[in-house]
């Protein structure tokens, strides 16, 4: 009997069987056999592998190189590798770039469409927007430094410069054309400004003295230039018109003061009146807010608060302070001709010296489950109030 690969095995005998039956852990014996068939199985494949890898070796060797050039040349696309895409194939959101497409610089600042914005001259800030930048064109107190417009926007511009005067024309400089991309990143901080294709680069305004604008106040509203004459109201009322200004203790946030300023446009406020510190500088974010306000509206500043609020006072003014826990609803300011209404911070409210120099403390009604106002909205409420006044 052969024993190998593919051949019946040879069985035990009984005796085999008897003498090595099961081991102590109920284990039967291992079968010779099966170890013996699984170990030339495993050299039977591994020696073909090895014959079969040989032969493919050997082939390479001997194929010349003209038949793998011809090999390549009938399968062209064969191990091509997919070519890596360069930075401008992908687009900003991941997504791949399609030559086809034509660009959209929609929604998009100037610094990502590659378009450099114009720098504004130093210490100075751009407005933009029609309302603003014609209120500068009309104010001959301001300075412009250059003018930006965009093609479709230069003849509204034109003829806006057209209705001034002469010497102010020759104040103003020649309009610079201008791609409204550009325009677009004049806001600063990636944001995109609403410009309406022009824009102004602007110096501040030098703030008038209060002493000189309440004399010149005085000679166009009749009002006593003799502190020691005047009187809350001493004024006739057939001679004068209400007189309103605004007193700002401590507003830093330039959105609100420019929101205030917008507001004192519309219901004809003389000017105000706030702090060379701790107060909103007058800049760019200042004037988009005002929208054209900023050169319409007076805005003079004082060193010390309380003094203006006594020097209002010796002129005639009463100063009301706006305040949660007032005593007087706001609709009493009706009643009075000539009026300073004065305003904290939205955090902190009128300082207490500030509140000590008022006439009166005013308050806003407004539902019990509410905090507080915006200060600017609390402006524009006491504002319309105010101008409810009717001569007696």
């Amino acid at each position: 009997m052969v024993v190998g690969v593919g051949f019946e095995p040879t069985y035990a005998t009984r005796a085999d069987l008897q003498s090595a039956a099961f081991n102590h852990s109920a284990t039967p014996p291992v079968c010779h056999f099966h170890r013996t068939l699984y170990a030339c199985n495993a050299a039977t494949i591994l020696r073909d592998k090895k014959a079969q890898l040989i032969c493919q070796q050997r082939s390479r060797l001997m194929t010349p190189k003209s038949a793998k050039k011809q090999h390549s040349a009938k399968n062209p696309h064969r191990n091509r590798q997919k070519p890596i895409p360069n930075r401008g194939d992908v687009n900003a959101g991941g997504g791949r770039h399609n030559p086809h497409k034509r660009p959209s610089h929609h929604g998009q600042s100037a610094a990502a469409t590659g378009k450099t914005a114009p720098k504004p001259p130093q210490n100075g800030y751009f407005i933009w927007g029609r309302h603003a930048v014609f209120a500068a064109l009309a104010n001959p107190d301001r300075r412009i430094q250059q003018l930006y417009v965009a093609a479709d926007s230069a003849e509204s511009l034109e003829t806006e410069i057209g209705h001034l005067d002469r010497q102010r024309q020759s104040d103003i400089p020649t309009p610079q054309m201008i791609e409204r991309a550009r325009l677009d990143g004049i806001g600063g901080a990636g944001e995109k400004a609403v410009h309406q294709g022009m824009a102004a680069a602007v110096w501040p305004l030098d703030p008038p003295h209060l002493d000189d604008f309440l004399a010149g106040l005085a000679a166009s509203q009749d009002i006593p230039a003799n502190p020691d004459s005047a009187s809350p109201d001493s004024a006739s009322p057939d001679s004068a018109s209400p007189v309103r200004l605004l007193l700002l203790d401590q507003l830093s946030d330039p959105r609100n003061v420019g929101a205030i300023m917008r507001s004192a446009r519309a219901f004809g406020v003389a000017g105000l009146i706030t702090t060379f510190r701790n107060a909103a500088d007058e800049n760019g974010v200042l004037a988009r807010t005002a929208s054209g306000a900023l050169d319409h509206v007076p805005l003079i500043r004082v060193v010390n608060l309380a003094r203006a609020i006594a020097q209002l006072q010796d002129h005639g003014f009463l100063v009301a302070g706006l305040a949660g826990e007032g005593d007087v609803e706001v609709g009493a300011l009706a009643a009075h001709q000539r009026l300073a209404i004065m305003l904290g911070a939205e955090g902190s409210g009128l300082r207490r010296l500030s509140r000590d120099h008022c006439d009166m403390l005013l308050r806003i009604n407004i539902n019990d489950d509410a905090e507080s106002l915006n200060v600017s909205n609390a402006a524009a409420i006491a504002l319309y109030a105010a101008s409810l006044y009717q001569a007696d």
